[in-house]
């Protein structure tokens, strides 16, 4: 599990290309329905977790962790029980 600050993760993100960042946080439960993006997108969970699925592999996202979809993958998400806010970052 990482301990990056906010800040770290955004320095961290931008060296790799991630030039749009945002937060974002979600309620316990909320459900992403199957999508893509046209972009690469991550995502570094700063607090609570996520379950990530990649058609039927699942991946669950907790607190310090990031996961990567590279553009046009198709995926669905749930946010964990204590609700998530993360940080997203689209590759420009």
């Amino acid at each position: 599990m990482s301990t990056l600050t906010l800040e770290q993760w955004k320095t961290d993100l931008e060296k790799e290309q991630f030039g749009q960042l945002w937060v974002h946080e979600d309620p316990a439960g909320h459900l992403y329905e199957e999508h893509s993006h046209p972009i690469d997108t991550v995502y570094a969970v700063l607090k609570g977790s996520m379950i990530v699925w990649l058609g039927q592999e699942e991946h669950v996202v907790g607190e310090g962790e990031r996961f990567d979809i590279e553009k046009h993958i198709s995926h669905r998400a749930k946010i964990g029980p204590q609700g998530c806010k993360f940080l997203i970052g689209c590759r420009i």
